[in-house]
């Protein structure tokens, strides 16, 4: 398979975006779940909050790489009546506000209170409904298989759920604070997502099953995630390590969203 079947642009935007959603879902999770002792604040929630937002801004913004006109992305609005497209752009635009309203709110008071969790609950519900926008653009598509399947769906959830939940737990480890069961179970909840997702998916012709992307992915996204999120930890690991293992979980479903649409591109001209 060629890069250039597999859409970079958009393998970025959707697992960036989905990534920074699950993330909010997550610390919002557990700053309600954890013991008072293990609660981030200060400095510390303020550096969560903020590589949060970046992700999902950044991740955001790649979308507008798939344009031939960056500058006319305006127009992408205009089809609310009749296209997911249209719909995924005006989704991810207010869900960008309600997620900049969630990091200034963390940011002014680093703590945990009612404006921050209502917030949080907010930008994460209203992300995994955009998740849902966005999977229904490739879902609609009949005339492919292989995004004409609930797996485009659950695929799409699994990244945000293995990745935010992960990002979570590294983030608390790394400050040798206690992790709750709940994030735990939200890892495994994602990886057993991708996993169902990536099973539907091999039931289906040329999915591509035999290509180092899906085995790379299960890897760094389902067995890298599982030892993560099982492993007791006695010391408090470096930060270059937990950037490496967030990094390489990260790298497992750019391979996995990279082989979505490159085995469907690769089958091109379709008519």
């Amino acid at each position: 398979m060629d890069i250039k079947h597999m859409e970079l642009p958009l393998v970025f935007f959707t697992v960036m975006s989905q990534w920074g959603i699950g993330a909010v879902l997550a610390l919002t999770i557990y700053q309600m779940k954890a013991c008072q002792g293990s609660l981030l604040s200060g400095s510390v929630l303020r550096r969560a909050v903020l590589l949060i937002w970046l992700i999902e801004v950044i991740g955001s913004s790649m979308s507008m790489g798939h344009l031939g006109v960056p500058l006319e992305a305006y127009r992408s609005v205009l089809g609310q009546s009749h296209s997911w497209l249209s719909r995924e752009a005006v989704a991810f635009v207010l869900l960008n506000g309600v997620i900049t309203l969630w990091a200034l709110s963390c940011w002014l008071q680093p703590t945990v209170n009612t404006r921050n969790t209502i917030l949080g609950w907010i930008s994460g519900i209203g992300g995994l409904a955009a998740i849902l926008v966005t999977a229904q653009v490739y879902y609609q598509m009949v005339a492919h298989p292989l995004w004409h399947t609930p797996a485009t769906q659950i695929a799409f959830i699994g990244s945000a759920i293995v990745l935010g939940f992960s990002l979570v737990a590294l983030f608390v480890i790394g400050q040798g604070k206690l992790l709750p069961s709940t994030i735990k179970v939200g890892v495994l909840i994602g990886v057993a997502l991708v996993l169902i997702a990536q099973i539907i998916r091999l039931q289906l012709p040329a999915s591509q099953g035999g290509s180092y992307l899906l085995w790379w992915q299960v890897v760094m996204s389902m067995i890298l995630p599982c030892i993560m999120a099982v492993k007791v930890y006695k010391e408090r690991p470096s930060a270059v390590l937990l950037v490496l293992i967030m990094l390489a979980m990260f790298s497992g479903e750019l391979a996995g969203r990279a082989l979505f649409y490159g085995a469907v591109m690769i089958q091109a001209p379709w008519f």
